[in-house]
């Protein structure tokens, strides 16, 4: 377990994939985890990249493994990001931990005062809360994600690790329509 600034609680553990569907056979059929929930090119909204406006194509598909949320991303495009910052196109692995946070801003300024800068910042409009990826890599070897915590995002949480209760392997990847 990573020990994190300011004592947080990792709720999520983050890979970047090259191919999510891949990822997805190897994820549910040889290990056994999910069901997954997948968004195929989802609006992040209004995002930085390091500060200055930017864009990004990705899908992200979401599953309970015991204790922790596992994360799949694909970046589809080659935007600046913080997923570039450490994959290229081909290339894939162990991108980050996500952390829930209730004062957003205060624990954001208090990464960034800790020397900690914001990589990607935003906040998707179709399933709501901003996030942020700090980059903690010097010291931690992976990014901290900070995500808002929000009702909405906490009871989709809570349906994963229902959805993994007893999950006998059936329809192991469905699709999430927004």
């Amino acid at each position: 377990m990573i020990d994190l600034p300011l004592g947080l609680k990792v709720f999520q553990n983050s890979y970047v994939v090259p191919d999510i569907d891949a990822a997805l056979q190897r994820w549910t059929g040889k290990l056994g985890v999910g069901p997954f929930y997948i968004y195929r090119h989802l609006d992040a909204g209004e995002i930085t990249y390091r500060g200055k406006p930017a864009r990004l194509d990705a899908s992200f598909a979401l599953a309970q493994a015991g204790d922790i949320e596992i994360e799949l991303i694909q970046q589809h495009d080659d935007s600046p990001s913080a997923y570039r910052d450490v994959f290229g196109p081909d290339k894939g692995g162990f991108h980050h931990v996500g952390v829930w946070v209730d004062d957003f801003d205060a624990v954001k300024l208090k990464y960034e005062l800790l020397g900690y800068p914001a990589v990607t910042t935003g906040g998707a409009p179709d399933i709501g809360g901003r996030f942020a990826y700090m980059d903690t890599r010097a010291d931690l070897g992976v990014m901290v994600e900070l995500v808002e915590k929000r009702q909405d995002l906490v009871d989709f949480q809570t349906m994963l690790i229902n959805a993994a209760k007893g999950w006998d392997g059936s329809d192991p990847v469905r699709e999430v329509k927004l």
